[in-house]
């Protein structure tokens, strides 16, 4: 990080000279000179060819300085296939993850490279001659940027955006056009454009899965919902927006560099409309859930295409005989795959009387976007053939392996036939015995012992765990899906697949009933025993998508393990103690998680209603604001002696506790669950409280909790909404609620002290949340005041002065405007 802001002349270079910063090396430590002496980036700077010894050298060692990085990105696009391959390939090594002086003119760099049309021109989309001549990079390129430590570098630098927008055209221009025989990379690998966009097409999607908008972004500014499936165009809109706002900036702070994200990209906004193709898919998916596949699939051209598909995946899995029956269309005659088979019976017996074997071995000439289009024929025809008998389960497993060997993309289209045809639910459960179906009978017993101990580590204690002597069953499609996920390698070769498919079963896991959810992370678990730890971890998240018995114990846990620790004011004013037992000291071991840790990972997940959350974070505050009150209570004596904790001390701690609830509650439902503690959780608290609790409740107690509500209310307004208008996190996420949501409690407060509302909380408690709540108002965000009615205010600041609240009355009318200069000056009279 130094050697970093010393690039970039935010630090001179006496950074060198801070004691400790340069370790003074003994003799022995000095390494052989021969080493010092070789230098790969001094031999390529000097012309020597890139070979396979060189280009790995310069892949393991980040770049000195940005003249490499030229010669790079012009090998990239006027070499050879060969020089193309290794620059990126060079480009995406240690430059990019641990080039940290370069890595900003890095990444730019590679944008910029997946966008060679704005580069060397603007050819046509469908423009063939001038992709393929790009094909090697585009495919080496795509490859490399593909893993998960890659993309979280270009989202870091804000970059996913404008990925997403250099992809769109990669994905239009290679999968409008029918491949050519497939080319050997220098590494022998096959280069195709059905490689390249398959790179290109499930990037996208990933990056739209992965970055897209949380649930909060919905909101329009009417209050009515925006559909939470246009993720792209939110990439494109907030890339549109961003090059029109900041053109005047790049100019200035890019007039040196030769990695100007914007200098080419700024020129014109990019819509999905200018991609017939991607946009005809995109729109399509919208629909996918509420149409039948037979009103969607009623065009020939579609059915061809699906016809000869489907001649290739019965060959690969040697099953002639379903081909022939399935001609005369007397073994698939059931669900939607009736429609598909009588109406192309013909085009099948005919295609498959003229093609011959080695042709079948070869891909079929299709652009990728009509392979794609005919998939989810091709799937429910061997799907209905499994299901009612011609078509083993393990030809199923070979069929859609072969499938995606034909055109990896194609995973896409068949993971969403899958969650569609998962959610109907019109499908047949089959029984994983090791026989048809793989089993995950020698995992499930250890794997959900695992997944208790976890739980039970941060005390949440569930009773719903497998049953026992149950064989292990999950609907056909559920099955099927599995069945060819543990088919694919786990190496970064086929990691732009298997990403895909590990992030959709991850999140169909944590909607799903608790036996499902073991048996699948158990079947799991025996392929990928890398993957050990975050499968259990996925399995003990699972638990609080529907289980609120579950999010209390856990919002318990967080509580206790940040305040419970010896005595909880002393522990505030003394250590981090708290901090380090909530959140951990490190999230390297993830079995060993914290429960605030496991609370971040699993908050979003939570299903119920509002006021559930907000009740129960409210009371959770409110009892330990109780305990903090009871030692105080408990220390001696209402007069201070030397080592009692001060009362102002305690306070101090109920502020933090109102702090930890308010961050709790913003995490698990920003501005929805703020709206409602304002708006219910509050005011009922205040209206009904306990009559029990309240004749068992010291003054001292009735104050403090006072405090916590109004510490509660305020800092959760201020996190989502911020202290200045228009400053908050959730200012662009529709309507601002503050001004609604405070102007609101406020003439709450203004009606009771009137009387027109019956308050049955202790008076104590009243007046302390009422002097606390406009305190911290008037003094951290006063423009909140500004939006509450005149009448209100004056109500407010009369019921101030008789607390002989003078001073704190006088600040609340000085902020309400003009309107508030006349009610003022009565105040001083």
């Amino acid at each position: 990080m130094v050697e970093s802001c010393i690039a970039r002349d935010l630090i001179d270079t006496s950074a060198y000279f801070w004691p400790g910063y340069v370790v003074p090396c003994n003799v022995a430590e000095v390494p052989d000179s021969s080493l010092i002496k070789y230098c790969p980036w001094s031999n390529f700077m000097q012309g020597a060819p890139l070979t396979m010894s060189l280009q790995n050298a310069l892949i393991n060692i980040p770049a000195p300085s940005v003249t490499e990085l030229k010669k790079l990105n012009h090998l990239a696009l006027h070499g050879s296939d060969e020089e193309r391959s290794a620059s990126s390939k060079i480009l995406c090594g240690a430059s990019l993850d641990q080039g940290w002086c370069i890595q900003e003119h890095v990444v730019h760099i590679v944008v910029r490279l997946l966008s060679p049309q704005l580069t060397l021109g603007s050819p046509r989309t469908g423009d063939a001659n001038f992709y393929l001549s790009h094909m090697h990079m585009l495919a080496t390129l795509l490859s490399c940027l593909s893993h998960d430590g890659v993309i979280h570098i270009l989202s870091l630098y804000g970059l996913v955006p404008d990925v997403v927008t250099a992809l769109m055209p990669l994905c239009e221009a290679f999968g409008s056009f029918p491949p050519p025989s497939p080319n050997q990379s220098s590494t022998g690998e096959e280069v195709s454009p059905y490689s390249v966009f398959s790179f290109a097409f499930l990037f996208l999607l990933r990056l739209c899965n992965n970055y897209g908008p949380d649930k909060e972004f919905y909101a329009s500014s009417c209050g009515g919902p925006v559909r939470p499936d246009l993720k792209l165009d939110f990439f494109l809109l907030t890339r549109n927006s961003r090059i029109q706002k900041d053109t005047a900036l790049s100019n200035r702070y890019y007039v040196n560099s030769v990695a100007d994200p914007f200098h080419d990209l700024r020129c014109h906004p990019v819509y999905v409309d200018s991609f017939p193709n991607l946009r005809a898919w995109y729109f399509e998916t919208q629909v996918y859930l509420t149409s039948n596949l037979s009103d969607k699939c009623n065009s020939s051209r579609k059915h061809q295409v699906a016809n000869e598909i489907l001649i290739f995946i019965c060959r690969n899995m040697n099953n002639d005989n379903w081909l022939v029956s399935s001609s005369n269309s007397s073994t698939i005659t059931h669900g939607s795959s009736s429609t598909f088979c009588s109406s192309t019976s013909g085009s099948i017996s005919g295609s498959s009387e003229r093609i011959s074997g080695d042709e079948i071995e070869g891909l079929p000439h299709y652009p990728a976007w009509e392979l794609l289009e005919a998939v989810p024929l091709v799937l429910d025809a061997i799907f209905n053939a499994c299901a009612y008998g011609p078509v083993s389960s393990r030809d199923l497993t070979i069929g859609l392996k072969g499938l995606v060997d034909l055109l990896p993309a194609s995973v896409a289209a068949i993971i969403r036939y899958f969650i569609v045809e998962i959610t109907r639910g019109t499908w047949k459960t089959v029984p994983l015995n090791g026989i048809d179906w793989p089993t995950p009978a020698e995992a499930l017993n250890f794997f959900h012992l695992e997944v208790k101990e976890v739980l039970e580590r941060v005390s949440v204690h569930v009773q719903n765990w497998y049953p026992q002597d149950v064989e292990p069953m999950l609907p056909l499609p559920l099955a099927a899906f599995l069945s060819l996920s543990i088919t694919f390698k786990l190496d970064k070769k086929s990691e732009y697949i298997s990403s895909i498919i590990g992030r959709t079963l991850g999140n169909y896991l944590l909607n799903c009933p608790w036996p499902i959810m073991l048996t699948i992370c158990a079947l799991w678990i025996q392929k990928a025993r890398m993957w050990h730890d975050f499968i259990v971890l996925l399995g003990a998240r699972s638990h609080f998508t529907n289980d609120k018995d579950a999010v209390r114990q856990l919002l318990s846990s967080c509580f206790k393990s940040f305040l419970d620790a010896g005595s909880m004011v002393s522990n505030f004013t003394t250590s981090s103690n708290g901090v380090v037992d909530l959140l951990g000291e490190s999230v390297c071991d993830r079995l060993a998680l914290r429960p605030g840790i496991l609370f971040l990972s699993t908050c979003h997940l939570f299903r119920g209603s509002p006021r559930y959350f907000s009740d129960m974070i409210c009371k959770l505050v409110v009892e330990w604001t109780c305990k903090l009150a009871d030692e105080w209570t408990s220390g001696g004596p209402k007069q201070l002696k030397f080592g009692q904790t001060s009362l102002a001390a305690t306070i101090c701690a109920v502020r933090r506790v109102a702090i930890l609830g308010a961050s709790l509650l913003c995490m698990a439902g920003r501005s929805s669950l703020v709206q409602y503690l304002f708006e219910e959780t509050a005011p009922t608290f205040l209206l009904s409280m306990d009559e029990e609790r309240s004749k068992q409740t010291s003054w001292i107690s009735s104050m403090l909790v006072g405090y916590a509500i109004s510490y509660l209310l305020f800092f959760s307004a201020a996190i989502v909404w911020g202290v200045q208008a228009g400053t908050g996190p959730d200012k662009f996420r529709g309507s601002d609620m503050s001004p609604y949501a405070i102007k609101n409690h406020l003439s709450f407060i203004a009606k009771a002290t009137e009387g027109n509302i019956a308050l049955r909380c202790d008076p104590a408690l009243w007046k302390a949340h009422v002097s606390s709540f406009v305190g911290l108002i008037v003094r951290l965000a006063p423009s909140w005041v500004p939006s509450t009615k005149l009448d209100a205010l004056k109500n407010i600041s009369s019921s101030l002065r008789r607390c002989h609240e003078h001073d704190l009355a006088l600040s609340l009318l000085e902020l309400g405007g003009i309107s508030a200069i006349e009610a003022a000056l009565e105040s001083l009279s």
